[in-house]
C-alpha cells in the first residue's frame, strides 16, 4: 500500500506539471493569437483610415486648385455667370471637405494625429472665410483679389486655406506610421505566440515522454510485484516447492493429459515417518530444516515434467506422468535411499486414466498410505482395487 500510495503521488505531481505546461501552452498561444487578431484589426482599421485621409488630402488639393481659380475668374468680373459657377463648385467642394473631416475626427485617432486634424479644421476657415466674401459681395471679393489694400484681408483668407491639404497630408503619413508600427506589432505579437508555442509544446512533449517511461517503468515494477506475488502465493514459504494450491491446478491439467493422450499417470502421497518426534527431539529449527532437506533431495530426483508439492506438515505429493503403479513403485523405492539424515518415509501411490475426479485418485493414495504406516513404515503401497468404470 505505501508503495502503491508513494507511486500514485508522484504521478499525480509529474501529470499535474504536464498538464500545466500544456494548459501554459494553450494560454500562451491564445494570447498571441488574440493580439495579433486585434493587431489585424488595428492594422486595417488604420489602413482604411489613411487612404481616406490619403483621398480627403487629394480632395483639399483640388479644393485649393478650385480656389485659385475662383481667384482668377472673380478678378476679370465678379458678375461673370463663369464667378457664379466656380463659388458654386467651390462651396459644394468645401461643404464635402467639411464633412469628410468632421467623419474623421468621429473615429479613434492618437493624439498627434488629432491635432493634425485639428490644424486641417482651422485651416480650413480661410476657405469658409474666402466662400462668405464671395457669396456676399462678389465685388468686393474681386476688388480684394488685387493688390489695394482690400485684398489683405482676402489673401489671409487664401493662405490660411492652402495649409489644408498639407495638414492633410501631413495627417495621412502619420496614420500610415502607424499602420506600420501596428503591422510590426502585429508580426512580433504571432511570432511570440509561436516561439511560446514551441518552447511550452517541446517541455510539455518532453515531460510527456518522461512520464510515459516513468509510468512504464513503475508499471513493470508493479507487474514484477504482482508476479512475485502471485509466485509466492504457488510456492511453498519454506521448501520453495509448489503448495497445495498449486497441486492442485496441476493435478487436474495431469488427470487431462492422462485422458487426452491415453497413457495412465501415478499420483503418491509422502508422509515422513515419526517427523512429530524428531521435532520434539531436535527442535523445531532442526525440523524445518529437515523438510527443506528433504524437499530438495526429492525434487532433483524427478523426471522432467513430472511434479513434486508441499501437501501439508510434513506430507509431500507427486505426479508422476505416463506412470502406471508398478513403475510409480520402482520410482518411491528409489526416493526411499535419497532420503537426508537416514529419515524415512511411508508412502501411497494410485494410477489412474484420467477419466474420473482428482479427489478420488487422492482418496486411494491415501488408502494406501495409511496401510503402509500400519505395516511398519518405511514403505510404498500402491492401490491395488480396480478402478471405477468411465
Amino acid at each position: 500500500m505505501a508503495w502503491s500510495s508513494r507511486y500514485d503521488w508522484k504521478f499525480v505531481a509529474r501529470a499535474s506539471v504536464v498538464i500545466a505546461l500544456v494548459f501554459a501552452a494553450l494560454v500562451s498561444s491564445w494570447i498571441g493569437i488574440e493580439a495579433e487578431r486585434r493587431g489585424k484589426e488595428a492594422v486595417s482599421e488604420a489602413s482604411v483610415l489613411a487612404r481616406r485621409a490619403f483621398d480627403v488630402a487629394v480632395r483639399a488639393h483640388a479644393l485649393e486648385a478650385l480656389h485659385d481659380r475662383l481667384l482668377a475668374v472673380q478678378a476679370r468680373d465678379a458678375a461673370a455667370v463663369m464667378a457664379a459657377a466656380e463659388r458654386e463648385r467651390h462651396a459644394s467642394g468645401l461643404a464635402a471637405l467639411r464633412l469628410e473631416l468632421d467623419q474623421i475626427g468621429g473615429l479613434p485617432l492618437a493624439a498627434r494625429e488629432r491635432a493634425l486634424l485639428q490644424g486641417a479644421l482651422q485651416a480650413l476657415e480661410g476657405h469658409d472665410r474666402l466662400a462668405a466674401v464671395m457669396r456676399d459681395d462678389p465685388d468686393r471679393g474681386a476688388a480684394s483679389a488685387g493688390t489695394g489694400p482690400g485684398a489683405l484681408p482676402f489673401k489671409d483668407s487664401a493662405a490660411s486655406a492652402s495649409h489644408v491639404a498639407p495638414r492633410l497630408l501631413e495627417l495621412a503619413n502619420e496614420i500610415s506610421t502607424r499602420v506600420g508600427r501596428a503591422a510590426a506589432e502585429t508580426s512580433e505579437a504571432g511570432e511570440r505566440a509561436q516561439t511560446l508555442l514551441i518552447i511550452f509544446g517541446s517541455v510539455s512533449l518532453l515531460l510527456a515522454l518522461y512520464l510515459a517511461h516513468w509510468l512504464g517503468e513503475a508499471l513493470a515494477k508493479a507487474g514484477q510485484l504482482m508476479l512475485q506475488l502471485a509466485e509466492m502465493a504457488r510456492v511453498d514459504g519454506l521448501t520453495g516447492l509448489p503448495n497445495r494450491r498449486l497441486w492442485d491446478e496441476e493435478l487436474v491439467k495431469g488427470l487431462d493429459r492422462a485422458r487426452r493422450t491415453g497413457r495412465p499417470c501415478s499420483i503418491g502421497l509422502i508422509d515422513l515417518d515419526q517427523f512429530k518426534r524428531y521435532n520434539d527431539t531436535h527442535g523445531h529449527q532442526a525440523g524445518d530444516r529437515l523438510l527443506r532437506d528433504t524437499a530438495q533431495s526429492l525434487a532433483q530426483r524427478m523426471r522432467a515434467g513430472d511434479l513434486i508439492a508441499r501437501y501439508g506438515g510434513e506430507e509431500f505429493a507427486v505426479l508422476l506422468h505416463g506412470c502406471d503403479a508398478d513403475n510409480a513403485l520402482k520410482f518411491f523405492e528409489r526416493l526411499h535411499g535419497a532420503m537426508p539424515l537416514g529419515q524415512t518415509f511411508s508412502a501411497g501411490v494410485s494410477h489412474t486414466e484420467g477419466r474420473e475426479p482428482g479427489g478420488d485418485v487422492l482418496k486411494r493414495a491415501d488408502e494406501a498410505l495409511y496401510r503402509a504406516k500400519a505395516e511398519g513404515r518405511d514403505r510404498t503401497m500402491a492401490f491395488r482395487a480396480s478402478e471405477p468404470a468411465a
